[in-house]
């Protein structure tokens, strides 16, 4: 059943982004590791990051890049990964790379999920604690995006079963009780 516009116009789809297949390919084969060029790996990923002027082991947009494209495991992305994700994104070039940032706000839980089983061993329900402890400040900051919106410096409005709960549950509760003792 098609919904009638009371105006009489009718609902318009958004574009799709426009990009250019070639040279989405061209860009992976530029940090592609393995010989037949089907992955690009933790060098490839690394050389990215420089190409990119942002740093692997601390910033969070290397993390949501992996997301944006639906990289499956950590430190590695598919041939096919890459296609996908850089057409739905938009991005064929470098420069479209370099001025491209996940923006959403509402899709930070999805991030932080996506964070969170990428980060798993297999098929694990839980990841170790030195690992929780290297990414929770590059997922996160000091304050969320998410945060940031929802949550006062004081806590106020903190959501104890909000995502990850358990992980930041200590946190919340140390900074209350620093708080409380000043």
């Amino acid at each position: 059943m098609r919904r009638r516009v009371s105006s009489g116009a009718r609902r318009r789809e958004p574009e799709p982004p426009t990009y250019d297949a070639a040279a989405i390919q061209a860009l992976f084969d530029t940090w592609a590791d393995d010989v037949e060029g089907g992955a690009m790996g933790m060098d490839g990923l690394v050389d990215l990051c420089g190409a990119l002027e942002i740093d692997p082991a601390s910033d969070v947009r290397l993390l949501a890049l992996l997301w944006r494209l639906g990289a499956k495991q950590p430190a590695l992305i598919l041939r096919e990964e890459w296609a996908e994700g850089m057409a739905a994104i938009g991005c064929d070039s470098l420069e479209k790379l370099k001025a491209y940032a996940p923006r959403d706000g509402r899709a930070f839980r999805d991030f932080f999920k996506f964070v969170f089983l990428f980060s798993r061993e297999g098929t694990h329900r839980t990841i170790e604690k030195d690992i929780v402890a290297a990414l929770l400040p590059i997922a996160i900051g000091d304050r969320s995006a998410h945060t940031a919106d929802t949550v006062a410096p004081d806590f106020e409005g903190y959501e104890e079963d909000g995502a990850w709960p358990l992980l930041l549950d200590g946190r919340v509760e140390q900074a209350r009780a620093d708080k409380a003792a000043v």
